[in-house]
Parts: structure tokens; sequence; C-alpha cells
């Protein structure tokens, strides 16, 4: 009843506002001096009604509608098949052993998981909570064309809710990516101009406005005609990071530039060769330094001020303090020529080197535009996929060389790395070849559906053949690249089932192996789920010699001599948030 008479209370103060100051046509698109009014009013009518709660929680929801976001996506949001099976299906992992890729003498693991990413990403967001460094997706571009499958059906342009579908679609996957992420995290999500500005606007409602790195450009074809003589060659890839003050971006390592490091001197060995830059440049406003507007003696004994003049000049500066100067000059940096009779003032920059002679590995930040990149057109994506099936086997797969330039953009060489839209497996690829390749040690999870066998037919077998280096034939791809991988396949419990923690128990091994990236080998990696194991496993302890962890469920209470007896060995105690909720909501627990 006291619902209903907030209610009636609300609609009737909502009209007369919207009468007073529209006429009776209430709409959120209102101008600020228009806003203003109404919330004078409101404050008059919460002051006038102080003393009726009701009537100022009525007042505060019309407050609340007053003040909420006016800029931004609208959309009809859409629940998908894959919402509703949750509603009474708890999803689950369930190990094929059969495809466990054991090739590296590392105890971690990389992870591939068959099923619906939003099952998934569900599952990681317990596994993985903050965990995740860098997430890469190519998520379907929403062309009409049938690239875009929402609740197993085909969505093409005679949709009249594609726009609001694919929305839906990714908003419920970004939100919980974002949760993935960690605090130095980033993500990035190629796209082509379809969903580019609305894929824009929903990023900054999810990971803020204000955490928007770059989209980067990149010429994915020689062109396609559009029918107005105009080409469209390229695609794009936004990037947002969780939070922007705290992501550390690497650099892009560039090579020697001939054209440019073109000079060398008996320094060459150790410093490399150099490029002549000027010591003088005009400065403005409170840039400018007065104790950098000096004389410089040159060979001839001519004192000069910067910008080659022997008077001193305003706003012109050298670039290095007097000291340092001398410094240059002891030691080779400094180069004095003298062009149709006037002086100039050079300083070396060599390759290898800093202008403090402190070795460097030479690099320039990252553009937003891709080029001179070799092989990042998509043509080179289907050559290298070919190269691993001999055959045709995905359409449109991402090069190689992108992946790892945008993967790169992390600072990280030890990230985790995740794509929930893992199509071919491309970044799979490129995260271990950009191992071999610096020494890092990157580890990845990829996502994907098995529809017409892809996971199991592509994406499994390219990661497999990358890892061993043979195709599925036998024959020689490559010497291979040593690594671990566990394929997972979704799976689902009936919150209905009798007994249900004691089949939800039957996937925890899953859970803990994704989180830690380990196997449970029951050698060095060992399950302890009750007293009865605990006291079997202190009897036969020195069975265990290589033992490095312990995985303990919170039911399980160590005597004094176990405790003494496992202290070497790293000890997890199995949390609760793998199922704990599912589990109150049935009434269950463990």
């Amino acid at each position: 009843m006291k619902y209903d008479i907030i209610k009636n209370k609300l609609s009737m103060f909502y009209n007369i506002i919207s009468i007073m100051l529209f006429g009776g046509n209430m709409s959120s698109n209102i101008s600020k001096q228009k806003r203003e009014r109404m919330m004078q009013f409101l404050s008059k009518l919460k002051e006038e009604h102080k003393d009726d709660d009701s009537m100022l929680i009525a007042l505060g929801e019309i407050e609340a509608e007053l003040n909420a976001k006016k800029y931004g996506l609208v959309w009809e949001e859409h629940e998908e098949a894959v919402d509703v099976m949750m509603k009474d299906n708890i999803p689950v992992f369930t190990e094929c052993a059969n495809k466990e890729i054991h090739a590296s003498d590392s105890d971690s693991y990389n992870f591939l998981l068959e099923g619906d990413n939003l099952h998934s990403l569900h599952l990681l967001e317990k596994t993985h909570k903050g965990k995740i460094d860098v997430i890469y997706i190519d998520p379907p571009y929403n062309t009409g064309s049938n690239d875009f499958i929402y609740d197993d059906n085909m969505i093409d342009n005679s949709d009249g809710f594609r726009h609001s579908k694919w929305l839906s679609f990714m908003s419920e996957r970004l939100s919980i990516a974002r949760n993935l992420l960690s605090n130095e995290g980033l993500i990035l999500i190629s796209i082509n101009e379809i969903e580019l500005y609305a894929l824009k606007l929903l990023c900054d409602s999810i990971f803020g406005e204000i955490n928007f790195l770059a989209n980067f450009i990149w010429q994915s074809t020689p062109g396609s005609n559009t029918g107005l003589d105009i080409k469209t060659v390229t695609e794009y890839v936004i990037c947002y990071a969780k939070n922007k003050t705290c992501c550390t971006t690497g650099a892009n390592i560039i090579e020697c530039d001939e054209e440019k490091y073109n000079l060398q001197d008996e320094f060459v060995e150790r410093r490399g060769k150099y490029t002549l830059n000027k010591l003088d440049r005009r400065m403005t406003g409170q840039h400018y330094s007065d104790a950098l507007n000096y004389q410089i003696t040159m060979p001839d004994g001519t004192k000069l001020f910067p910008g080659n003049n022997i008077e001193k000049q305003s706003y012109w500066n050298w670039r290095w303090s007097q000291s340092k100067v001398q410094w240059g000059i002891d030691n080779g940096f400094i180069v004095f020529k003298q062009i149709k009779g006037n002086w100039a003032v050079y300083f070396k920059q060599y390759f290898k080197v800093n202008n403090k002679d402190e070795l460097i590995q030479r690099a320039q930040p990252y553009q937003n535009l891709i080029k001179e990149l070799d092989g990042i057109n998509s043509a080179r994506g289907t050559q290298e996929v070919m190269g691993i099936f001999n055959s045709k086997k995905f359409d449109y797969p991402k090069p190689i060389n992108l992946l790892k330039y945008l993967l790169n953009v992390h600072a990280n060489k030890n990230s985790k790395i995740l794509d929930f839209f893992a199509g071919s497996g491309t970044t799979a690829q490129a995260v271990l070849e950009l191992n071999k390749e610096d020494g890092g040690n990157r580890k990845f999870i990829l996502c994907t559906n098995n529809e017409n066998g892809i996971c199991e037919n592509i994406t499994y077998q390219r990661i497999k053949t990358v890892i061993t280096g043979k195709r599925e034939d036998g024959s020689d791809y490559s010497d291979g690249i040593p690594a671990n991988l566990k394929y997972y396949r979704t799976d689902f419990v009936s919150k209905n089932e009798e007994y249900l923690s004691y089949t939800l128990l039957e996937h925890v091994a899953e859970m803990i192996q994704l989180e830690h990236g380990i196997k449970l080998d029951g050698k060095r990696y060992i399950t302890v789920m009750n007293d009865d194991e605990a006291d079997r496993l202190a009897e036969h302890w020195s069975e265990y010699p290589d033992v490095k962890a312990l995985y303990v469920s919170k039911n399980v209470l160590f005597t004094t001599e176990q405790n003494a007896l496992f202290k070497d060995a790293d000890i997890h105690i199995i949390p609760d948030y793998y199922f704990n909720f599912e589990l109150r909501e049935v009434g269950e627990t463990w």
C-alpha cells in the first residue's frame, strides 16, 4: 500500500513539473537552463514536504531522473539464450585430457576454452578477476552479410534490431572484460566503420572516456569499391586502459635506419653509427632559459651565441649546458662545421648510446597509424593459415605481425593475454612467436565456440602445429615453439540437481588449474580435499620430493606435524568464489 502511495505521488509530481515546464511533454533531452529550473522547483517542494518521507522518496526519484546521463548510446536491450540458460543451469569447465599438449619443461600452461564465450567469461570472472593484462578481441563486424550470429540466427540487413542486438551482445561481454583486466591492463578491439562509432561510445561508458588510449588504423586490403568510387582500405583497433594512469605502454623498437644513422667515427663499434642534429634552437615563452643562452668558442676563436650570432638573441637556446658541451667536446659528441664562412654547432646522435654515452635500445613511441610493417594485410593472414593447413580454412584471419605489434603495446613481457573471439587462433601464435623472439613468458587464454568444428579443427590444430612444428598430416611446418596447453569445454549443471555441491566439486580441479595456470598432476601440484587425504599425504610424504604447491579445502585442518611436513610447499586454500554464490542460491554450501 505504501509503495502505491509513493508511486502515485511520484506520478503526480512528475506530471506537475512536466506541465509547468514543457506543457506536458516531458523529455530527457532538455536544456541545462530548463533542468536547473526543475531542480530549483524540486528543492522548493522537498523543503515544503520535508516531513513526508514518501513524498521525499518520490521527489528523489524525479531528481535522479533529471541527473541521469544525458549523452551516450541508447539501444533496445536483448536477452540472449545463453543468459536464459544460466537462470536454471550453472556453467562449468570439463577438461579434454586427450587434447592436452605438454611440449615444454615449464610447469605453466596456456588454455583453450571451447563454448559460448559468455559462459567462459562468467567462469573466468571467478578465476581471473583483475588478473588479465591484455585483452585482444576480433568480434563480428556486423556487416549485415551473415557475419554475426545472435541466438543461433544469422543477422542480416533486414533485421530492424541488427545494431541493438550487436550492442547488447558486446555490452555484456565487455562489462565482464573490464572486470577481468588488471589495474595496469588494456583492451584492444578490432572493428571496421560499420560499428566503430557505436563501439567507441559503448567503450566510453564501460571503460571510461578518460581511459581511451588510441584508435589504431591499419590497411587491411588493397581496397574494395563501395559503388561511389571510394575504396575502403582500412580497419581499426580501438584501445582502452583499465586505468590510464597505471597502464605502462611499451615502445616500438626500431632497426637502424641507414638513411638517418649514416655517419660513423672511431666509436662506431660501441656507439654505432650517428646522425647530426643542430645544438641550438629557437624557444618560445616559458620554454626559454636564459642560462642556456651563452657563448661557445668556435675552433677559430670566434665566440657565438645560439642562433649563430655574435650577439645575444632573445629566445634562442643551446640544448646543452656549458658543462655538458665541454663534456661533449672532450668525448667526441660535439661537431663544429663551417658552411660558407658561417659556423654551426652540432651534436652526434648515436644509434646505440644516448647523449650521456649510456648503452640504449633505440625506440620510438607507438603511433596510431600502423605503417611500414611487413605483412599486415588480410591476404597475408589468409596465407599464414594456409601455410598451416595447406588449404583455406578460415575467412579473414588477422595477420600475425599485426597481433604482435598490438600485443607489444603493453610493456609487460610476462603478461596474461585473453582473446574471447579466438577464431583461427592468430593470437596464440603471436604470443608464442613473441616469447621466442624476446624471451618473454606471456601466457594466453583463448575462447571460441565450436561452430562447424572451428575450435577443434582450426584453433586447436593451429596451436598444436605451432607448438610441435608438425602439421596435422605429419608434415613439417617449423622447428616448433615448445609450450603447454590445456583444452576445456563448457558444460552445464542443473541448479535443480540433488546434492549440487558434490556435483560442482567434480569441476573444482579445472578451476584451480585455470586460475593458477598449472596441471594438478598429483606429484608437484596436489589437491587435499579432506582430512583423510591429508593423513595419507603425510604418511607417504617422502614419496613426493618435488611438491611445489598444495591446494587445500577450507574444511581441512592440518595437524602440527603436518604443517611441519608441508612447510616448504606453497599452500593455497581452495576459494569459495568458484561456486559459492550458486550454492547459496539453492540453499547449499561446502
